[in-house]
């Protein structure tokens, strides 16, 4: 059975809290995304036989908080799909 992130496939919503002012956090995508310049432009095959290979690791996104315009790396649990 394969591993997704359910915020990659929109199956989620993130409801984590900022930890300096408490707002809600925005997804501001995959950590692979921002790893070089041709990074977003990659296969996303790629990365969910990365999820595959982790398991029970998941996948990470970079979080900003609106408010206080924090960034943070936010890990999310792979779901197993049907």
């Amino acid at each position: 059975m394969p591993f997704i992130c359910p915020l990659c496939n929109g199956l989620a919503s993130l409801t984590a809290t900022c930890p300096d002012c408490g707002h809600v956090l925005e997804n501001a995508g995959r950590k692979e995304d921002y790893v070089g310049p041709y990074s977003p432009y990659g296969s996303a095959d790629q990365y969910t036989s990365a999820i595959s290979a982790n398991i029970p690791s998941g996948c990470e996104h970079v979080v900003q908080c609106p408010h206080c315009h924090e960034a943070y790396i936010y890990h999310v649990n792979a779901w197993q799909a049907p």
